[in-house]
């Protein structure tokens, strides 16, 4: 007798299932904007900036500041991600449906932490480049 390879899921399977994908394109997400973070940290230190420019050190050192703070978002945020996964697969644990809706908001609420940090982190991008553009040096040889 031939074995079927297919797997049948239940309902609740597949929203899991649904959920994980969701899960991995947050932990996706987050490692691109923690690259972003390292590079914009070295693009803010670097020497690249025209000099005189009226309160350029302290607008920087703003930037560097609100930084910091979307580094600590990100690795806290990525630490729930993380975490959320295991929640996840622990739905299948569940033994009534207030245990699922428990996780299923846990999740929703976490998607929506993430969504609020990815929108703030673009504004923040657009105006760290709105400011900068504009004061780069021209060349290497510009003092």
């Amino acid at each position: 007798m031939a074995r079927s390879t297919t797997k049948h899921f239940s309902g609740n399977e597949k929203e899991i299932a649904e959920l994980i994908k969701e899960n991995l394109v947050w932990k996706e997400d987050l490692s691109y904007a923690g690259e972003e973070i390292n590079f914009l940290s070295k693009f803010l230190e670097a020497d690249v900036f025209q000099k005189n420019i009226l309160n350029l050190y302290e607008k920087i050192q703003i930037f560097c500041s609100q930084l910091d703070s979307f580094r600590t978002q990100n690795l806290d945020l990525s630490m729930e991600v993380h975490n959320n996964k295991y929640d996840i697969q622990g739905m299948l644990e569940c033994e009534d449906i207030s245990c699922e809706i428990f996780y299923h908001d846990e999740h929703l609420k976490l998607g929506m932490r993430i969504m609020e940090f990815i929108k703030n982190f673009k504004e923040f991008k657009l105006e760290v480049f709105s400011y900068t553009s504009g004061l780069l040096k021209k060349s290497s040889k510009e003092m």
